[in-house]
Parts: structure tokens; sequence; C-alpha cells
């Protein structure tokens, strides 16, 4: 093969793949769209489930709050009256703190009510 057919034959052939460029490009953009699409989604759904993973916490803290808060009633409820009536008239003879705070001479005050 002579030194002017290899100069043809390569001449061909960019002609060749410059005219697979532009298609080429064409797709390598339409593909990167795409990825940024999906990655746009992608984000969406992580911050979905961030948030619903944060709201099933909560809901599971507040049933065992609630849980809880049976369980004490239900004792409640299960004790003898009498035993009912004395926890309860000596929650009442215990006395509750008030804090008074006095802004002329700053100082605080607790008062100790029946």
């Amino acid at each position: 093969m002579s030194l002017w057919q290899q100069v043809e034959s390569l001449q061909k052939k960019k002609a060749e793949l410059e005219g697979q460029l532009p298609s080429m490009e064409q797709r390598e953009k339409a593909l990167e769209e795409r990825t940024k699409i999906l990655e746009e989604g992608l984000g969406i759904q992580e911050e979905r489930m961030r948030k619903l993973e944060t709201q099933l916490k909560d809901k599971h803290e507040a049933m065992n709050k609630l849980e809880s808060r049976i369980l004490e009633l239900e004792k409640i409820l299960r004790r003898p009256a009498k035993e009912a009536k004395e926890s309860t008239k000596e929650s009442a003879k215990e006395p509750t703190k008030e804090s008074v705070m006095d802004p002329g001479n700053k100082t605080e005050s607790i008062i100790l009510a029946p």
C-alpha cells in the first residue's frame, strides 16, 4: 500500500469518526441530563426517608409514653380503694415549692404551700 493510499484511508477514517462525534456528544449530553434528574430525585427520596424516620421515631416515643402512662393508671386502679385514698391524701399533704424573685434586692425566696 502506497503512502497516498494510507493518507486517503486515514482521511476516510477521520471523516467517519468526525461524523460520529456530534451524535456521541448529543448522547453524552442526554445522559448527563438524565443523571442529573435521577440524582435530584434520589436526593428528594433521601430527604423524605429522613423525615419519615424522624416521624416514626417520634411516634414510637409517644406510644412508649402512652403505654407507660396506661401501666401506671392500671396499677392505681388495681390498688384497693383505701390505699388509693391514702396515696392521694399523702400527695395532697406534700408542700409545693414556689420560688419568688425580689427584683429590688435580687434575692430569691422559696415559699412552701400546704
